[in-house]
């Protein structure tokens, strides 16, 4: 679960924020509702005593609200706020809270944060960052690619080859995203993204020849920060008078953080140009998401023959 520290942090990269009361909450979890949790855009807004149990933003608008009320009015808003466990305010453009506040603040302890910024830029970029901690995220261990616009993670069992598929891969004009370890956030009901970590950015293990940093080799076009995943291609060594079904008649998924991911198989031997058939499975997918079916149109064709020939 997400700590005020992690989302402090998260929005000191995008602009000018500062602890004002309450840091000793710095890494307790962010107390979300149920509702909350599902609907993580829900916990940041404008100040709302509908909703008090958010982050709220407090800028001018805000400010001569607090001006207009009675000094018992203000403090029983603070009141109310703490007991519905409110996640703290967002005191934006630098604007001085009533004075009668800043005690009664400091007793609760309510999280409080102070910014230049405006109320508009600062709920944009504090609703994002708290969806970012908030998303469902997992690590897989694979290959991260870009091929022909399309993210495929190329799975498969340790030695495989996946690594080197990947390589060869680059050395055809396609983009590595992540090698060994890839992390996954949703950032979408249908949309799963994946990306490095930082410490193995732009980073392959070859076995043999050690760790090639791919962008320095191949230059800025031969990697790529993130993608979406839309392919999970998995590399299987067959045993001997193990069957593979050639023409499967169904579709075959795979679930990554709750949702259908396209997946296929493909048989790992001696002499089988792997990067064209990853290329290849990349343009069947292509198509299958335009609504063309190879297999299927087959399958149609083939039982119109036969209906022919049974005179039918």
């Amino acid at each position: 679960m997400a700590t005020y520290q992690q989302l402090f942090n998260l929005c000191k990269k995008k602009f000018n924020i500062s602890w004002l009361y309450g840091q000793s909450h710095a890494n307790e979890k962010l107390f979300l509702t149920e509702k909350a949790k599902q609907y993580p855009t829900l916990c940041v807004g404008f100040l709302n005593i509908i909703h008090p149990d958010r982050l709220h933003i407090i800028g001018p608008a805000e400010i001569e609200f607090f001006n207009q009320i009675s000094h018992d009015a203000r403090i029983g808003f603070l009141q109310k706020l703490v007991d519905n466990k409110s996640l703290g305010l967002v005191v934006c453009l630098d604007l001085a809270l009533p004075d009668d506040m800043i005690q009664p603040l400091i007793d609760t302890n309510l999280p409080v944060f102070g910014t230049s910024e405006p109320p508009e830029k600062v709920l944009t970029f504090v609703r994002h960052n708290i969806v970012k901690l908030l998303a469902p995220s997992c690590s897989m261990h694979g290959v991260f690619m870009d091929v022909f616009g399309m993210g495929i993670l190329l799975s498969g069992q340790s030695g495989i080859g996946k690594s080197e598929l990947g390589l060869e891969l680059v050395t055809r004009g396609h983009g590595l995203v992540a090698d060994d370890v890839v992390d996954f956030i949703q950032r979408a009901p249908d949309w799963v993204e994946g990306s490095a970590p930082a410490l193995l950015a732009n980073l392959l293990e070859v076995r043999g020849i050690g760790l090639l940093d791919i962008k320095t080799i191949f230059g800025e076009t031969s990697v790529r920060r993130k993608m979406r995943l839309n392919l999970v291609a998995e590399l299987k060594q067959f045993d001997q008078g193990e069957l593979m079904e050639r023409l499967p008649e169904t579709e075959l998924f795979t679930e990554v953080l709750g949702q259908p991911i396209r997946k296929m198989i493909i048989p790992v031997g001696g002499g089988r140009n792997l990067a064209v058939l990853v290329e290849a499975a990349v343009r069947s997918a292509i198509l299958q998401l335009r609504g063309i079916n190879t297999i299927q149109e087959f399958f149609d064709r083939q039982r119109k023959l036969m209906e022919q020939e049974d005179g039918f």
